[in-house]
């Protein structure tokens, strides 16, 4: 997912937003790991978050809309600024992927 932040979000209450969703993806069956990286030149967001499968991703993406604990994450998003897209992955380096 690449999005933007609202303006006034300050980066103690996102580090935070993003700790409290992360408990939940945690949680949610077939998670692997999550990344949370902010591109230098525009200061967008990309939430890379690793899934078994993607019906792990789809059965995440529709139950983290009612859980409390992705309220304080959604918030802080600027909804026009959301992308989400679904992607395997064909090449990796190093080859062995530690999950």
């Amino acid at each position: 997912m690449t999005f933007r932040t609202h303006d006034g979000v300050g980066e103690p209450q996102f580090d935070e937003a993003v700790r409290s969703v992360g408990d939940f993806l945690a949680e949610q069956p077939g998670f692997l790991s999550r990344q949370v990286l902010t591109v230098d030149t525009d200061g967008s967001r990309v939430d890379l978050v690793w899934w078994k499968d993607l019906a792990a991703a789809l059965a995440a993406a529709e139950s983290i809309r009612t859980d409390p604990r992705a309220a304080s994450f959604m918030a802080c998003l600027d909804p026009d600024s959301v992308r989400v897209s679904h992607a395997r992955l064909t090449h990796a380096r190093p080859e062995q992927l530690p999950w």
